[in-house]
């Protein structure tokens, strides 16, 4: 993939099973606009625990109507990657943040995945496009959107902005929050030590005053214009018999690209991110954190860190 991206291109691959396997493969190239830029959808269908999931990914650098993800079925989508340049944008007037986020249109119109790269406003109101890419992907849990809830956080001015909480804890334990959006601007992540996340606290301290689930950042707005970087969550109620398993952080090094798997075993899972730390401040579309969905069916997931990253992950199966 080239690491200046304009126009857009759509892949479409599918796969479809039931619990008994009952299903067979199917893969189609449905339209190519340009090689660069790309939209992926993966689909499948699994057990009663968790009856499926959706993948998709897009990345631009100035499209702002966004990736269409909508589905009949019941879902909850939440961000499974995130790579490029985050690290440009503001906020006021005809700006544009540099973003990647799940999210929806207005008047609601289904759900939809945003990237794209920051704008600025010129001396004559008019918004000028940085051109830097943005590449995202995005998990959507065949768990109806209804029993799920979340939040966001905002930057402060002047100094780092408290974590917010977004939920209770669930005493189950069939609640995971992931990581549904990040909102970029100047100087917002510009450093290997910013970092946005969502935390499950069992226990209380200084800055989670009572158990329950957290979106937390260490964000900085701009000091020049007073820009606001945002990190939204989202947390989805699994269904009885999901089994939620994450890991250690996953690294790497300086100008290296560390691949590992995230998942193992029989069955069909889904995942999605739970935090990325470093600087996203690189146009390159794979300089990040991006989950890759299966090939094959009840194949297992894989997450990509590149050059000082870090990422946070959980799954669902």
């Amino acid at each position: 993939m080239n690491t200046m991206m304009t126009a857009s291109m759509f892949r479409h691959l599918g796969r479809v099973t039931s619990g008994l396997l009952l299903g067979a493969l199917s893969l189609g190239c449905v339209t190519a606009v340009a090689e660069d830029d790309l939209a992926e959808e993966s689909i499948a269908e699994a057990s009663a625990e968790l009856s499926g999931w959706h993948f998709w990914s897009w990345g631009t650098t100035t499209d702002e109507d966004g990736l269409d993800i909508s589905s009949t079925t019941p879902q909850t989508c939440v961000l499974s990657g995130v790579a490029g340049n985050l690290n440009v944008g503001a906020e006021w007037s005809n700006d544009e943040e540099s973003l990647a986020w799940v999210g929806a249109k207005y008047p609601l119109t289904g759900t939809f995945l945003y990237a794209h790269g920051g704008a600025y406003t010129n001396q004559n109101n008019v918004r000028v496009w940085a051109n830097n890419p943005v590449n995202a992907s995005a998990t959507c849990f065949h768990v109806d959107s209804a029993t799920s809830n979340g939040g966001s956080w905002k930057s402060s001015d002047g100094s780092v902005s408290p974590p917010v909480k977004i939920a209770d804890l669930d005493p189950n334990n069939l609640r995971q929050c992931f990581l549904s959006g990040l909102w970029g601007i100047a100087g917002a992540w510009n450093s290997s030590s910013r970092f946005a996340r969502v935390v499950k606290k069992t226990s209380t301290d200084a800055t989670h005053p009572t158990t329950g689930w957290y979106v937390e950042a260490n964000l900085l707005s701009n000091p020049y214009d007073g820009s606001h970087a945002r990190v939204f969550a989202t947390c989805v109620n699994f269904p009885l018999a999901t089994v939620i398993t994450s890991g250690p952080p996953v690294s790497a090094a300086a100008s290296v690209t560390n691949t590992v798997p995230i998942t193992s075993g029989t069955g069909i899972k889904g995942c999605a991110l739970t935090g990325i730390t470093g600087a996203l401040n690189q146009n390159d579309w794979t300089d990040g954190a991006l989950i890759a969905a299966p090939s094959t069916v009840g194949g297992d997931w894989t997450l990509s860190v590149k050059n000082n990253k870090t990422a946070e992950w959980a799954c669902a199966n």
